[in-house]
C-alpha cells in the first residue's frame, strides 16, 4: 500500500504557498518508508529553499526515511501535539496518525509548510472568526471538562500549534502570539502562566537569549503571552519561517538511529551542518546551564530547535517553555542528556564543554555566572511579575545552586 502527501512551502516573504514537493508511503514488512521527491517546478525556482537542509536538499540524493514512520522530521513537526490532537479531536472526530492531523492545515502550526492530497489542489486552510481572549480561554476550560464547545471556538484555538498545555494563537500589529492558559493539571501552589514568565524573564536576565514574554490576567486567570519567532506581521500579511526541531536535527544522525539517545552535546555537534554559527553552540551550552539551574526537567527534543533566517540560514530560536518542574528531588535528571548522564549536576554539565567549543574554564565562568546571577536576582524577577512572599517562599528550593556531583 503506498499513499502520497503533497507538500507545499510558504517561501521567505511570500503569503501564498507553492508546491515544493511529494512524500510517498510505503508499508513494507519491515514497517513504514518514507520517499520524498521535489518537485521540477519546485526546483526550477530561484527563491526555492530545501524543507532541511541536511535530510532533504535541493541538491543530492535524499535517502528513504525508516523512522518516525516514514516521515521526515521536518514534516512531524507540523504534526500537533496533546493539545492540538484534542482539539482536533473534538471538532472532527479521531483521525489517522499522523497525515489525519498533518492535513489539517492550521494557520498556527509551526514553520511554513501546509499540505494536501493531491498537486493540484492547495492547502485549505482551518479558518475561524475572531474572538475575545476571554472566550477562548473559557473554551479551553470546557475543553479540559470535557464539555461542549462550539466548533467555531474549537478553530479558533490553533489546534495546529504544538505543546500539551492548553493554548490559542493571536495577533496584534506587532506580532504573533501563543497565549498559554492556565491547567487543570497545574500545581496549586502557583500560577504556571506566571512562573513561566518569570522564568524566561529571568533567562534574558541570565543572557539567554529567550523568547519575548507577557503576562496578561483574564477573569481572574493568568495567560503567558510568548512572541512567536517564526511569524514575521507586515503590513500586508503575516510571512512564515521554517522551523525545525531538535529532533528533527537528531533524526538527521545515524548514530541517533542506532542508540535514541538525545543530548544537548549530539545537538550542538550537528548545529553547523545546518548553518548555525559557532556561537550559537556557546548560546545552547547556556540554555543547558539554566534549565540544570532553575530545575527545567521538561527540556526535551520538541522544546529546542532552530528557526530560518533568510540572511544566513537555519540558527538556533530563542529559548521557549522554560519552566521549573514542581516536583522536588536532591539531583534532577533532565529529558536530554546534559554530559555523561542527564543529572543537573556541576561536574556533569562540566564533562560535556568540548562539545559546545569550550574550554573548561569557559565553561566554569558560564556555570558560575549564571547561579550568580540567579542567586542574586531570581527572587526580585519574581516579585516584579508578581509573585508574593509565600510563592517565592515555596520556589525557593527550585533556585538553590546545582548540586557539585550526583554523590
Amino acid at each position: 500500500m503506498t499513499s502520497d502527501l503533497y507538500v507545499w512551502m510558504f517561501l521567505p516573504g511570500e503569503y501564498r504557498p507553492v508546491v515544493a514537493g511529494r512524500l510517498s508511503l510505503s508499508l513494507t514488512p519491515a514497517g513504514r518508508v518514507g520517499r520524498f521527491v521535489y518537485g521540477k517546478s519546485y526546483l526550477s525556482n530561484k527563491n526555492a529553499i530545501p524543507i532541511d537542509p541536511v535530510a532533504l536538499p535541493t541538491h543530492g540524493n535524499i535517502e528513504p526515511f525508516l523512522s518516525l514512520g516514514g516521515y521526515p522530521g521536518a514534516i512531524m513537526d507540523s504534526c500537533p501535539d496533546r493539545w492540538g490532537i484534542k482539539v482536533i479531536n473534538r471538532l472532527l472526530g479521531e483521525q489517522p496518525y499522523p497525515d489525519g492531523y498533518i492535513l489539517l492545515n492550521d494557520p498556527g502550526r509551526v514553520g511554513c509548510l501546509a499540505f494536501s492530497t493531491s498537486a493540484d489542489t492547495p492547502p485549505e486552510e482551518l479558518a475561524s472568526r475572531e474572538f475575545e481572549l476571554e472566550d477562548l480561554l473559557r473554551a479551553s476550560q470546557l475543553i479540559e471538562r470535557n464539555q461542549a464547545v462550539d466548533d467555531e471556538l474549537l478553530r479558533a484555538l490553533h489546534p495546529g500549534t504544538g505543546g500539551a498545555r492548553p493554548k490559542c494563537n493571536i495577533t496584534d500589529k506587532e506580532a504573533v502570539w501563543i497565549a498559554k492558559f492556565p491547567s487543570a493539571d497545574d500545581p496549586v501552589q502557583i500560577s504556571t502562566p506566571r512562573l513561566e514568565h518569570a522564568s524566561m524573564t529571568l533567562a534574558k536576565l541570565c543572557g539567554i537569549n529567550a523568547a519575548e514574554t507577557r503576562l496578561l490576567s483574564v477573569n481572574g486567570s493568568d495567560i503567558c503571552l510568548v512572541r512567536r519567532f517564526d511569524r514575521v506581521v507586515k503590513s500586508d500579511g503575516i510571512a512564515r519561517l521554517g522551523y525545525l526541531s531538535a529532533r528533527t536535527v537528531f533524526n538527521s544522525d545515524p548514530d541517533f538511529q542506532r542508540f535514541k539517545i538525545a543530548s544537548y552535546a549530539r545537538l550542538s555537534r550537528w548545529l553547523s551542518r545546518f548553518g548555525t554559527s559557532p556561537d550559537g553552540r556557546a548560546e545552547l551550552y547556556r540554555r543547558m546551564v539554566f534549565n540544570c539551574s532553575v530545575r527545567n526537567t521538561d527540556d526535551h527534543e520538541l522544546n529546542h530547535g532552530l528557526v530560518f533566517d533568510p540572511q544566513c540560514g537555519y540558527v538556533l530560536s530563542p529559548a521557549f517553555d522554560i519552566v521549573p518542574q514542581m516536583v522536588p528531588h536532591r539531583i534532577y535528571h533532565h529529558a536530554m542528556m546534559t554530559g555523561e548522564t542527564a543529572a543537573g549536576t556541576f561536574d556533569n554539565m562540566l564533562s560535556a564543554c568540548a562539545a559546545f567549543g569550550l574550554e573548561k574554564d569557559q565553561a566554569v565562568q558560564i556555570i558560575y555566572e549564571i547561579q550568580s546571577l540567579i542567586k542574586s536576582h531570581w527572587q526580585d524577577v519574581f516579585y516584579e511579575c508578581g509573585c508574593g512572599e509565600e510563592e517565592i517562599r515555596y520556589l525557593e528550593r527550585y533556585f538553590s545552586p546545582v548540586p557539585l556531583t550526583g554523590d
